[in-house]
């Protein structure tokens, strides 16, 4: 036997496919002649559900009887045999000639044009990226070991790059002329290895998982993206498509900010990630997204990934993140060089933002330093700065976005009354130089779904505008339930018309409140997790931990979500579960003390009207083809609003 190396994924002819195949015969040709096992190469991997998700090369070995005599660590420099058990390398390639390349003390930067950037921290982002990726995708904690590989330079080149005070320096930088002994020696001064009796063994801590497994975890996102139903595919389409794109594209060329304004469903979220797209292709730009919302953030970012976008480590690229996740980034590097935790960051939220204002707001020196300081960080080095769910911002985080970047480079979409954060909108409208642009029509929502919303809407007696559908979107159905023993029965007829149209389990989309959650050994979860299995429907239970979110429901797994995480998202079929309930509890929540504009004199009750309207309309504007609402009391307010709705339009709304 001996050591079989392959090379897996789509076969395609790119640099990174090219270098695998040639790696590939280097480890052939100098592998030890006893070895036995198995390496993988995957060139182009996509890690599914990470922020940093492409890697160019990542190398998987597990391997019997190879001993290679090396250099390692252990208190002292040690010389001696390792008995090399398994491994996980990411590695980046570059393709840069020597007068390209930069070391800087131990970091290593490349030349692109006027730009400089940073490889070292991009391999080491990827480092964490593949740590986190199989902590989720196979529940094991491995040991992840990175290396850069400049292709392009020979190993006398990368030694006086190397060369310090005529001594060569350790690092993990790999030249062309490349040898199995070399990469283990690269990540032994990595990971030192340790002793059983009287041998050394190097073991990256696989922990059961063997190469199969791996390898299967790692082809995962290649099954997602043949697997894609009718609506995604029509997603990826639209914001890649340069037709789609070249009508909708409003950035302002003067020193304005362009403001989209519009209701759920007019198109807002598109709009900005097709405007970023075309920054990406026609400007070489770096496009932050921001939003609040972590839900959304995780559907873009699944989005993205199937449309093989690249991620912020690129030189060009766009990227979607958390406004919390940003300004945490922000103010740790900037502020506390590195030294703030997320948990105290978060507990202290606003008052870390206020003293970030007060530091950029006292002259232009120290606005100054901010700016060249976020340059030195991929993370926050961005050209333009495009914010969702505008409305739902705070004044802080407002202000602090309008000093760090020119007007011009700002994109914002401001929903209008659609906000969870705050009972009064944010007012982006105090920007004296801004190009606003109005979306009237809904281009997600079905035409008997807007006609519902409209009558939902009419039932608060509150003075809003309709929604205007689009001519194209017919036909539509909602079906209200108000008996428990039928709920299950309908999800399950209405998944499998979604199914036979073409679509695909993450097309439907679950809204609940916590009553629908119960224990189960000792952790909360849905309620019909397991009814819905027993029929062939898998769940990807979003109700409980955040940190799911870090984890992208897949292709073949319905969404279940809390109904405040709803903002944002849209599905082929929505099922919004004791919609009276939730807003029972939007109703005990309502304070009728926060701060509103003085000048609107409304009363307590408008006041709970119109926050109640707020709450609901959010889950019922993300259906595109079905709605399924269920009562829990049917003498509830919510209740008879809308058994009169549904008495007065029975052609396209069932009552069960």
């Amino acid at each position: 036997m001996s050591v079989i190396v392959k090379v897996i994924g789509h076969e395609n002819d790119t640099d990174e496919y090219r270098a695998a195949l040639y790696l590939q015969r280097a480890l052939n040709d100098t592998m030890p002649a006893n070895a036995n096992g198995d390496i993988i190469l995957y060139p182009s991997a996509t890690l599914w559900g990470q922020n940093v998700k492409d890697i160019d090369l990542l190398m998987v070995g597990q391997l019997d009887s190879c001993e290679i005599k090396l250099s390692f660590n252990d208190k002292k420099e040690i010389t001696d045999n390792v008995k090399i058990e398994n491994f996980c390398i990411p590695i980046e390639i570059k393709s840069h000639s020597v007068d390209g390349i930069i070391r800087r003390g131990t970091d290593w930067l490349v030349k692109y044009s006027t730009r400089e950037h940073n490889v070292t921290r991009q391999s080491n982002e990827q480092k964490i990226s593949v740590m986190r990726f199989f902590e989720n995708t196979l529940q094991t904690s491995m040991y992840v070991t990175n290396l850069i590989w400049f292709m392009e330079i020979s190993r006398s080149e990368l030694d006086a790059l190397l060369s310090v005070s005529g001594k060569k320096i350790i690092s993990n930088v790999l030249s062309r002329d490349i040898t199995f002994k070399e990469i283990m020696q690269l990540i032994l001064w990595q990971k030192r290895p340790f002793k059983v009796g009287n041998r050394y063994v190097f073991n990256a801590s696989f922990e059961g998982c063997d190469i199969g497994r791996i390898q299967k975890s790692l082809t995962f996102f290649s099954k997602e993206k043949s697997g894609l139903g009718e609506l995604t595919r029509k997603k990826v389409e639209m914001i890649t498509n340069s037709d789609f794109r070249d009508k909708l594209i409003v950035k302002s060329e003067s020193d304005t900010i362009s403001i989209y304004r519009g209701r759920a469903g007019t198109g807002k979220t598109v709009g900005l990630i097709q405007t970023a797209i075309h920054l990406v292709d026609e400007e070489e730009a770096r496009v932050l997204l921001l939003t609040y919302n972590k839900a959304l953030v995780s559907d873009i970012r699944r989005l993205f990934a199937l449309a093989d976008l690249p991620d912020m480590f690129e030189i060009k690229c766009v990227a979607i993140n958390t406004m919390h996740s940003y300004f945490f980034k922000l103010i740790n590097v900037c502020m506390y060089d590195g030294k703030l935790y997320g948990d105290t960051f978060l507990n202290n939220y606003d008052k870390y933002l206020k003293e970030l204002l007060d530091f950029i707001s006292q002259d232009a020196d120290a606005l100054g330093i901010i700016k060249d300081e976020c340059k030195e960080e991929p993370e926050l080095n961005w050209d333009y700065v495009f914010i969702d769910e505008a409305q739902d911002w705070s004044e802080a985080e407002r202000d602090i976005i309008l000093k760090l970047f020119n007007n011009k480079n700002i994109l914002v979409a401001d929903g209008g009354q659609q906000y969870v954060r705050n009972v009064q909108p944010c007012d982006w409208s105090i920007v004296r130089d801004r190009t606003n642009i109005r979306l009237k029509k809904c281009l997600r929502q079905k035409s008997n779904l807007i006609k519902f919303v409209n009558h939902f809407s009419e039932t608060f007696e509150l003075s809003t505008n309709r929604i205007i559908g689009s001519d194209k979107m017919i036909g539509g159905k909602i079906i209200i339930v108000t008996e428990e023993d039928r709920i299950i029965p309908t999800i399950i007829s209405e998944y499998n018309k979604m199914s036979n149209n073409g679509n695909i389990a993450y097309d439907m989309m679950v809204f609940t409140t916590g009553n629908k959650l119960k224990w189960n050994d000792g952790v909360k979860e849905f309620e019909y997790t397991e009814k819905l299995k027993r029929n062939n429907i898998n769940v990807w239970d979003g109700t409980v931990s955040e940190s799911r979110f870090d984890t992208i429901a897949t292709s073949d797994e319905i969404r279940v979500l809390r109904y405040e995480s709803g903002r944002g998202l849209e599905a082929w079929c929505v099922v919004c579960l004791d919609f009276d309930v939730f807003l029972n509890e939007k109703r005990e929540q309502f304070n009728p003390n926060t701060k509103v504009d003085e000048l609107m004199l409304e009363s307590k009750e408008e006041k709970l009207e119109k926050y109640l309207l707020n709450w609901g309309m959010i889950p019922i504007t993300r259906a595109i083809d079905a709605l399924i609402i269920t009562i829990k009391d049917i003498n509830s307010d919510i209740s008879k609003k809308l058994k009169k709705i549904a008495l007065d339009n029975s052609d396209y709304i069932d009552w069960i």
